[in-house]
């Protein structure tokens, strides 16, 4: 039955998401007042960024593939080249780099498979920066990923399956399960952050505070570290040196949060008894800490895939591969729940540093942004591929974040793809002024 519903709605998106892709410009609401006029390209987007947290059970992997080949396609029929910039050029030579490691992977099957995630990261962000023409795109985003992302909260999140013990709205698989969901609402933290910025409504404060509940009754410690420091970057863009009381506040919200809350407390201790005050803190040693497990794997991980190899590491997927098909000592487990290690034992020092520094410049020169003169689309966009890249950076550290791409890890790549098409605009927009300007002189 299950099988059965999971099937209907994922060829019920796809037939919608390739119905707007190829449709004609049409009016999407933004306010009572607003209608704005988006091509079939930039509604294809809104609905890929609005059904990231979908899963669809088993076919997941194929909704994957189709998109990649929707982005494609795209690109083929419309015959727009895609918008390439120094930033983007790095990811590019990290994407080469993995299909370079092709050569000396331990199985080309599961190489394939981890390379599309990384792919259609790549794609997604092409997309967004070739097709969106729409100054009001960004603004008609951040209202429906708010609107979702709180209905998201409700049925899937910590008061539901937490307190009321109803996890039946996952339907078996029809969404990511709840690591997901906490990763998705760090994430969402950061937007609830910008929302609450622009407007100044205080409901957007208290959404951030409904994530965090979540995070506490699911018991999930990445998200919650997650929201900690978006929520920290976030006010320091804001603020900049006044946001120190702020991150002193954020800092000592952790720690209360750590020795006061027992969901988070006994979740994070193997004797939690042990750690009643701040100088116990000081004092814990990381065989204290209950990693489940985590920190043993790593470590057998990195030894046996990357000490041979670091430069390189030992080839694109081998880590699933390793976790999947062969006897390794931690079975019956197949992910190692931390994607620097998996970057580290698949493609060496050399893909990791360049994912590292495409991450780097991609959020430095969107902080050039945040508090220029330059129009409110453009700097909104801007906050949003930082606190993006500050959740998903976050969180890849202690979960499969690269697993999620459709629902987490490829939104940071989205907003920068936005940034990059809005800042053409802006460069348009200007360039039409001085012409108007030396026209009327």
């Amino acid at each position: 039955m299950y099988t059965l519903i999971n099937l209907v709605a994922f060829f019920a998106l796809t037939w919608y998401a390739i119905r707007l892709l190829f449709s004609t410009p049409s009016y999407v609401t933004l306010t009572k007042e607003t209608k704005v006029l988006l091509s079939g390209r930039e509604k294809f987007l809104l609905l890929t960024i609005l059904t990231g947290m979908l899963r669809f059970s088993d076919f997941s992997a194929t909704r994957l593939m189709i998109w990649i080949i929707l982005i494609l396609a795209a690109f083929f029929l419309y015959r727009r080249p895609p918008k390439i910039t120094l930033v983007t050029s790095l990811y590019i030579a990290f994407i080469l780099w993995i299909v370079l490691s092709f050569f000396w992977t331990a199985d080309i099957g599961y190489g394939f498979r981890t390379s599309l995630k990384y792919i259609y990261a790549l794609l997604i962000m092409l997309f967004a920066a070739t097709f969106v023409r729409s100054r009001e795109f960004i603004f008609i985003a951040m209202k429906w990923l708010i609107i979702t992302a709180f209905i998201y909260s409700i049925f899937l999140g910590g008061l539901m399956t937490g307190v009321l013990g109803v996890w039946s709205f996952y339907i078996q698989g029809l969404f990511w399960p709840m690591s997901t969901l906490n990763d998705y609402l760090a994430m969402m933290s950061g937007l609830s952050f910008l929302m609450w910025w622009r407007t100044g409504e205080k409901k957007y404060l208290f959404l951030i505070g409904w994530f965090f509940l979540s995070a506490v009754l699911q018991s999930v410690r990445t998200g919650l570290l997650g929201i900690f420091l978006v929520i920290a970057i976030a006010s320091y863009m804001r603020y900049r040196l006044l946001a120190l009381p702020y991150l002193a506040a954020i800092a000592l919200s952790a720690l209360i949060s750590i020795l006061f809350i027992p969901q988070v407390r006994d979740k994070m201790f193997y004797d939690p008894s042990a750690v009643q005050s701040i100088e116990d803190l000081q004092s814990v040693e990381t065989t204290q800490i209950d990693s489940n497990g985590r920190f043993a794997m790593w470590e057998w991980t990195l030894k046996k895939l990357y000490d041979p190899n670091p430069l390189v590491g030992s080839g694109i997927g081998t880590t699933q591969y390793t976790y999947y098909e062969t006897n390794h000592p931690f079975a019956p487990i197949r992910v190692i729940h931390n994607d620097y290690v998996q970057m580290l034992s698949d493609n060496g020092n050399i893909g990791l540093g360049l994912y590292a520094l495409f991450v780097i410049l991609a959020s430095l020169s969107a902080y050039r942004e945040i508090h220029s003169k330059k129009p409110e689309y453009l700097k909104n966009t801007a906050f949003l591929v930082i606190t993006s890249f500050t959740a998903v950076s976050t969180t890849m550290m202690t979960d499969n974040v690269v697993l999620y791409v459709l629902a987490v890890f490829s939104y940071p790549f989205i907003f920068f793809g936005l940034l990059i098409a809005y800042r053409r605009i802006y460069t348009q927009e200007m360039r039409q002024l001085q012409q108007k300007s030396t026209d009327e002189s």
